[in-house]
């Protein structure tokens, strides 16, 4: 894919096994649910191995009950920290955002604790940094922890100046969300400390195509490091992470159509996020992706039961429209990795145009002068790209050129179209990626109703089964127990193309809960038109009463 680094969420040993990690306890240890510690290692060495590094999110705003400094001094009758208990508050400062047990950043016991676990997961595992969650509570100022704190600032440096004692070129990057002064001064310090910039809902918002009512929100432009008026940059935008929705299950869900282009269409979301991406990786500055955003992941993320295992889609790389997603974003961080211009400090200059829905990005450097061009509509605009200079352009997908005479000449884009130009030819990624792939042969039309894995499973008492169908079809849903028998019917009809969830509360066709134990679930899908072959696919789920 190109990526240079693995962010892993928290990997020290935290409460329960379903968990994103952010209720820790034991800081010395790798939690036991995802395996040995030497595996750990072996990980982070295959990654060094192949010059990828591996950043260690942990929390140490907060632990939890079974943490020994909480329970080596504890108010029994409170049910909390005792007032003696050297390294956390009684109650948090901070109300507002609360978890678990407040570490008293203030206290010298607590920092001598952070600096030894800092560094023993750099030297005894060799990560080569940390994402440290809500840096925002590393303070005991009362409060919401959203204005500037200066008390908070220093105990950031003094934290980040120990890391860096240890290993002057680790990353350190903070979950921070606090006022931007205070950021811009964080990004600034020595080394630079990197900063999260959550950019989920302008992307989210663009990729959907609903701007009217949004485009502040929408806003493209404060991802950019030089926006926020800082001098380094520090800046990790994202437009997914563990705590949004992915981008792609609003599309489906939530996407804007006209006439015959619909953005809840599979292909057409898939395309959307193409979009967003060429308006997200080329912008200079680190940037992070969210699992499987890069093959269109589009399952939810509930409320309740967020932080269960969500199942793990590998066939969606078998899907062509799929992998055509995961080559964009391939060309694109190959773009990005070999020319100065996407690079910084060698950064010389920058535009984003933000239109409401005509959008372009202008960059230009000594080595090579780049014009982005995309249609966030539902319908046909013309765009203005602004273009550096005339003279010959080259289009980075297609290999084709254009000769500008007129730098203001408008460019006449279809919904969701998007081009970048460079005045120098690269050798273009393979072709065709940016298209819509109309399957022709039997099998690549099979491949496409691939049914991914039911989840939870285990389940008690509902799980969810999904399929995608790229066209309409007559579509039958079966439950099956171990001995063949039908137990319910849950699917028998015609239906339009897009992705389906369909939930099985562990009840038959008479209403009745049927027992613990292996089931079937088959997805039976008509042949397409002219042909005589179906498809038929079975997958193996536990129910457990």
């Amino acid at each position: 894919l190109g990526i240079n680094a693995v962010e892993l969420m928290p990997v020290n040993e935290f409460e329960g096994n379903s968990s994103w990690g952010y209720n820790p306890s034991f800081y010395f240890a790798a939690d036991k649910y995802y395996g040995p510690a030497e595996d750990l290692k072996y990980f982070i060495d295959e990654c060094h191995a192949r010059g990828i590094a591996v950043i260690m999110d942990i929390v140490l705003n907060h632990s939890y009950g079974q943490s020994p400094l909480v329970r080596l001094y504890w108010d029994e009758v409170n049910h909390r920290p005792a007032a003696n208990n050297p390294w956390y508050n009684v109650q948090s400062p901070n109300p507002v955002y609360a978890w678990g047990y407040d570490f008293n950043h203030d206290s010298e016991a607590t920092k001598i604790f952070i600096d030894r676990v800092n560094k023993y997961w750099l030297t005894e595992y060799r990560f080569d940094g940390f994402r440290f969650d809500f840096t925002k509570g590393f303070t005991n100022t009362p409060g919401d922890g959203g204005g500037y704190d200066a008390a908070r600032i220093a105990i950031l440096k003094r934290m980040a100046d120990k890391i860096w004692d240890v290993d002057s070129t680790a990353y350190v990057i903070l979950e921070h969300f606090a006022e931007n002064s205070e950021e811009k001064i964080l990004a600034e310090y020595k080394n630079g400390m990197m900063i999260w910039g959550n950019m989920n809902n302008a992307y989210a918002q663009s990729s959907m195509g609903w701007l009217e009512d949004s485009q502040s929100s929408s806003d493209l432009t404060w991802g950019y490091f030089l926006n926020r008026g800082w001098s380094k940059p520090n800046l990790v935008t994202y437009m997914e992470s563990h705590d949004e929705p992915w981008i792609m299950y609003k599309n489906l869900l939530w996407g804007r159509s006209y006439g015959d282009y619909d953005i809840t269409d599979l292909n057409t979301a898939l395309n959307r996020i193409k979009l967003i991406a060429a308006f997200f990786l080329t912008i200079p500055g680190p940037k992070m992706l969210w699992q499987f955003g890069e093959l269109g992941y589009d399952q939810e993320l509930p409320e309740q039961g967020r932080t269960d295992p969500k199942p793990i889609l590998w066939n969606y790389f078998q899907e062509n429209n799929r992998r055509n997603l995961y080559k964009v974003f391939q060309a694109l961080l190959k773009l990005r990795r070999e020319n100065d211009v996407f690079a910084v400090p060698n950064y010389v200059g920058m535009r984003v145009g933000q239109g409401q829905y005509d959008r372009r990005i202008n960059l230009w450097h000594s080595s090579m002068n780049v014009t982005i061009i995309g249609n966030f509509h539902v319908t046909s605009l013309d765009i203005n790209p602004n273009f550096q200079s005339i003279g010959r352009w080259y289009d980075y997908f297609s290999g084709d050129s254009i000769d500008v005479t007129n730098v203001s000449d408008n460019i006449s884009l279809l919904p969701g179209e998007f081009h970048i130009y460079t005045n120098h030819r690269l050798d273009p990624p393979e072709p065709g990626i940016l298209n819509k792939v109309e399957t022709e042969e039997i099998s690549s039309i099979l491949k496409s109703f691939e049914l991914s894995q039911n989840y939870p499973n285990p389940f008690n008492p509902v799980t969810t089964i999904q399929y995608n169908l790229p066209k309409n079809e007559t579509v039958q849903l079966e439950i099956f127990n171990i001995a063949g028998e039908k137990v319910i019917t849950l699917v028998n009809k015609n239906q339009q193309s897009g992705s389906y969830k369909i939930q099985w509360d562990g009840k038959n066709n008479n209403d009745r809960s049927v027992s613990s134990g292996v089931y079937f679930y088959r997805l039976r899908v008509s042949a397409p038109s002219g042909k005589t072959q179906e498809f038929i696919q079975s997958r193996k789920m536990i129910l457990l009463r």
